[in-house]
């Protein structure tokens, strides 16, 4: 089988009592996009002021070697 095209982060910004601000925000996509990420989704979380970002970029052998997921290396 071979390498799925693409791989996938979630990040979690904002917190309970809290929304993200928006400058946090650009921080964090901005630090993502220098990493090759880019955002495909954003959604609130439930009961809660936060939200989830779905990222992703392009899988590579580089990426794949730098992942820690288990048995995907």
């Amino acid at each position: 089988m071979g390498a799925a095209p693409w791989e996938y982060s979630v990040q979690s910004v904002g917190g309970i009592l809290r929304q993200p601000k928006p400058e946090q925000l650009s921080e964090m996509l901005n630090q993502a996009a220098q990493e090759g990420w880019e955002l495909t989704h954003m959604v609130p979380q439930e009961n809660s002021n936060a939200l989830w970002l779905v990222l992703r970029r392009p899988s590579t052998a580089r990426t794949r070697r730098e992942s820690s997921w288990p048995g995907m290396a």
